[in-house]
């Protein structure tokens, strides 16, 4: 029992002596010590981090932050593939063996372009916003052609295939024929002063006669009445197809009352 009674009066003294060396501590003792404990938490934080999320968590990490600071240089460890490339619409339609081309992508990647599957082009989108241009594509087939594009990451990393893109290369001149009038037609006495012009071109093409825009069935069939004036009447018809291209037929009839 003595031999307790001595043991428990040295821890006590231990802990009096704790509690006293604390209490006569300075200030700037005290303020020093309290700063060692944060540092030394915030080591345990990073430590935790380190075991809880991995080293590969921390490197998305720092691939977030490369973009929101701008920097370019690559981001290892990063195994996941960027979205496609989005392409900006164009006319699906064009007479231009060349034409261009524009969309967005992840910042920095190398934009790898396809035409009918060929490799066409290659360029970098912009750091700051994705954005990429390609100029003076050319075509490769008349007819359809089918533009798709993908995306490589500064770490290696290639994005599925872009939706396709689909624009067709015409430079053929619609087919145009006029049913009626036949050219030279003579017309006469006032029932006959309101020509019927009418004819037949490619499905979707735009007709005008005269300047005077004449409705297209879906057949692609078409007519248009106009007033005749006095003696020869020169009667003018456009077709224009969807990439632009366009046929001219003229003809002349006279009208007397």
């Amino acid at each position: 029992m003595p031999y307790r009674s001595k043991r428990y009066l040295a821890a006590r003294r231990r802990k009096i002596n704790f509690g006293q060396s604390w209490k006569t501590l300075s200030r700037d003792d005290r303020s020093d010590l309290v700063s060692l404990l944060k540092v030394l938490g915030i080591i345990l934080a990073v430590v935790a981090a380190l075991y809880f999320i991995g080293i590969s968590g921390l490197t998305y990490i720092g691939g977030f932050w490369n973009l929101f600071t701008g920097e370019t240089g690559p981001t290892a460890g990063d195994k996941v593939a960027p979205s496609p490339p989005t392409f900006y619409p164009v006319s699906p339609y064009t007479k231009s063996g060349t034409i261009k081309l524009t969309g967005s992508a992840e910042p920095a990647a190398e934009i790898t372009l396809y035409i009918n599957e060929v490799e066409n082009n290659k360029t970098i989108s912009e750091a700051g916003g994705g954005t990429f241009s390609f100029s003076n594509v050319t075509l490769t087939t008349q007819g359809k052609n089918v533009i798709t594009a993908t995306a490589k990451d500064r770490a290696g990393n290639v994005s599925q295939n872009s939706a396709e893109l689909i624009v067709t290369f015409d430079k053929k001149p619609p087919k145009l024929e006029i049913t009626a009038p036949e050219d030279g037609q003579a017309f006469s006495g006032e029932d006959n002063k309101q020509i019927l012009v009418k004819g037949e071109t490619e499905v979707g093409a735009i007709v005008k006669v005269n300047e005077i825009q004449a409705p297209v069935l879906a057949d692609g069939t078409f007519k248009l009445t106009i007033t005749a004036k006095d003696g020869d009447n020169k009667i003018t018809v456009v077709a224009t197809d969807k990439a632009g291209n366009e046929k001219e037929v003229e003809l002349t009839v006279t009208y007397a009352p």
